[in-house]
């Protein structure tokens, strides 16, 4: 199980490695020709803006001594090459797209062999006010060169992401098969289904670790490469990459706390949780992201107990409280209500958010399960919160129901046994 998984984790990591390290290259490939392309151009303008035609020989000599890897050709309207730093050339160049070009638009370039000299070049022409026109162009190895010079780079770079993300699947592997290893032990009678439920379970994990890292691993390849030079952005991508970092540290905690609930097989039975008085807890608790929100936050409703660890019930209470805040709108409310019977204790957490549509309610339980998965992203959701809250419930012989519509809101009902003040639990 933490060989398999380690090495889904790493072939997916190692693919956005892989895709992301491409991207770069290719991207730096083009800014390199972008950039080579803006300096014939320059160049051009310079010329034209003092006048070449008076000095043509200087020029001529001026860029052979500066860029001697740069050929400076004078065209004729007809074609005729009035000049060339290469030396004499008497072959008529009016059919070459980029004199075309530049005669009819202005401008022109072309990349192509060249029959003068044999290497492949980057052409850029321009129309002068004489009428003539400049054309100037370097070859592509020059460019390539600078290309390969930072490909040690993007290469560095991918070898210590790749043993990075070995190193952090593994551990992770190992983190999350452990209970899930255990639980198969004890579970090994019920066959081909378990082996379902671990193969899902693996294929959720891995999508969800998968945007995460391959963001990590784009922000540190442009900052390796030396693409990121303004202190401000550095501060910026670094802000960024802890961002995900969170992520990732979020949806562990929640693969834990999942693993932690299916390996208990019965809770304490002298575990008691004043209800009302954890809400309040947990209403603290969310006070700022709630102020944040413009969202208001009720606690009422009638004293009582059930037979539960406070920790569990304030994890309960605190992802379903969180959702309500997170899926409202400026103005809106988060009520929670506790109703108590001879029998029973009923806990009420319901907001006046954007609600749930009726084809995802019976979903909404399930492992990394998002009705709105664009929100829930940006907002910071794993897809665990409401599944960890269902293994609650019944972990401590609850049962939860939903109500909810679009634009209306949305309540949570779950319902326990009542506990009396000395301690006993009511049955029905």
């Amino acid at each position: 199980m933490k060989k398999r998984l380690t090495i889904y984790f790493f072939l997916i990591a190692a693919l956005g490695i892989a895709l992301s390290s491409a991207f770069g290259m290719w991207f730096h490939q083009t800014q390199e020709r972008e950039a080579a392309r803006q300096t014939l151009v320059e160049l051009l303008n310079l010329m034209d803006a003092q006048d070449y035609y008076t000095d043509a020989e200087g020029w001529a000599e001026q860029l052979q001594a500066a860029a001697p890897d740069k050929r400076l050709t004078i065209i004729a309207p007809d074609g005729t090459v009035l000049s060339d730093t290469y030396g004499e050339v008497t072959e008529n160049h009016a059919d070459r797209p980029e004199v075309i070009s530049a005669l009819e638009t202005g401008w022109g370039e072309a990349e192509r062999r060249s029959e003068t000299t044999g290497e492949t070049l980057l052409y850029e022409a321009k129309r002068f006010t004489d009428g003539n026109v400049g054309r100037i162009s370097m070859p592509i190895s020059s460019v390539n060169a600078l290309f390969f010079q930072g490909l040690l780079s993007f290469l560095g770079a991918a070898a210590v992401a790749l043993v990075l993300t070995l190193l952090l699947a593994r551990k992770l592997a190992q983190k999350t098969a452990q209970p899930l290893e255990e639980k198969e032990e004890a579970l090994e009678q019920e066959g081909e289904k378990l082996q379902i439920v671990r193969s899902e379970f693996a294929a959720n994990v891995s999508h969800e670790l998968k945007t995460p890292l391959t963001s990590i691993k784009g922000f540190t390849d442009m900052m390796n490469s030396g693409m990121v030079k303004d202190p401000e952005d550095q501060k910026r991508f670094i802000s960024m990459i802890g961002v995900e970092v969170d992520r990732l540290i979020e949806l562990i905690n929640d693969v834990l706390k999942i693993s932690e609930l299916e390996s208990v097989v019965m809770p304490q039975s002298d575990d008691r949780a004043d209800v009302l008085a954890v809400a309040e807890e947990c209403k603290t608790a969310l006070e700022q992201m709630a102020r944040s929100g413009g969202v208001t936050v009720d606690i009422s409703g009638d004293d009582a107990q059930v037979a539960m660890a406070p920790g569990r019930l304030r994890e309960l209470l605190t992802n379903l409280m969180e959702n309500g805040i997170k899926y409202n709108e400026p103005g809106g409310r988060v009520s929670v209500t506790v109703a108590r019977t001879p029998e029973q204790v009923s806990i009420a957490v319901k907001d006046t958010g954007i609600g749930i549509p009726k084809e995802s309610q019976e979903r909404v339980f399930e492992r990394f399960y998002r009705v709105d998965k664009g929100r829930a992203r940006k907002t910071g959701g794993t897809g665990l919160g409401l599944s960890i809250v269902k293994h609650i419930v019944l972990l401590y012989g609850g049962s939860i129901a939903l109500e909810s519509a679009p634009g209306k809101g949305t309540t949570f009902t779950m319902t326990f046994p009542a506990v009396e003040a000395s301690g006993a639990v009511q049955s029905a």
